[in-house]
């Protein structure tokens, strides 16, 4: 059983659930000791959660998972322990959410036009408009297109249908993928800057899609300041969690563990679960606290 879980999503984060109030009831029910709540792009539930945590005697852990742009891939960044009052990380989420609903509506006329949908993503956009209303439309297509075998692998009992709107975001609108449309999100060498300034580490968030087996990319990553890598993930298989693991050992990088927790968005995970079974993780846990205290 493990005790801790590094990287969990709010109701904060476009597409979490549960109050910060709920997730701490969540993780002294599932006997984690240490939490961190990493919402995207914005700190508003941190205060909250580390006084509910502190009530319930668990630790959490400040921090946020930041859009980043790395070689014109779309790659995610975990900012532990930062001063999450600074202007910046307060007003991040609003200045990035008006740059992706700009190409909200230029993405699924992307998909219309790869998948020769008879679609109106103008209608739809309106009709499913919400803080994220992308997995509400994915859903939308599935299920109107449900007999297209381009779209086999996500239906019920297809080896992508478990969440399904992010593994389609993944598999088909991400950097280099067949409706991908670029958000101008900040630099990943920029964002390491503002999290080291603010006195946290930065850590590569589920690095498989975009660094696995790849080691010169992660080594440029890894030179524009990044400390650590989330090697256990839910969105790694058994392989992608020895590579890191092994990769983190033998280079001396800092090692963390995440579950990605958001609730319905992705049901199958369960908070504290993320693949690490040799033992408690303790050792993992203890270098992640001893480099925060630096």
């Amino acid at each position: 059983m493990n005790s801790f879980d590094l990287h969990m999503h709010s109701c904060y984060s476009n597409d979490g659930e549960f109050t910060p109030q709920e997730l701490i009831h969540m993780a002294d029910a599932a006997h984690l000791t240490t939490i961190a709540l990493s919402d995207h792009n914005t700190p508003k539930g941190i205060a909250d959660m580390v006084r509910l945590g502190e009530a319930k005697g668990i630790r959490v852990i400040p921090a946020m998972e930041f859009d980043t742009l790395f070689e014109e891939l779309e790659v995610h960044v975990l900012g532990y322990g930062i001063d999450y009052e600074q202007p910046y990380f307060q007003s991040l989420f609003d200045s990035l959410s008006e740059r992706k609903q700009a190409v909200q509506i230029k993405r699924v006329e992307k998909i219309r036009e790869v998948f020769d949908l008879d679609i109106d993503p103008a209608a739809l956009l309106k009709r499913y408009a919400g803080k994220n209303p992308f997995p509400a439309i994915v859903h939308h297509i599935m299920e109107q297109y449900k007999d297209k075998k381009e779209f086999a692998d996500y239906q019920p009992g297809g080896r992508r249908c478990e969440p399904q709107p992010v593994n389609f975001y993944w598999d088909m609108c991400s950097a280099g993928k067949p409706c991908y449309v670029r958000v101008e999100y900040p630099s990943l060498k920029d964002t390491v800057q503002r999290i080291h300034d603010a006195g946290g580490i930065a850590v590569l968030a589920h690095p498989w899609l975009n660094f696995y087996q790849k080691e010169e990319r992660l080594q440029k990553a890894l030179d524009e300041g990044i400390d650590g890598i989330e090697a256990y993930s839910n969105y790694h298989e058994a392989k992608h969690n020895r590579y890191y693991d092994t990769y983190c050992r033998r280079h001396g990088v800092l090692m963390t563990c995440g579950s990605d927790f958001h609730g319905k968005m992705k049901p199958k995970i369960r908070m504290g679960e993320y693949g690490y079974e040799k033992d408690d993780g303790e050792d993992i846990l203890q270098a992640f606290l001893k480099r925060l205290a630096k």
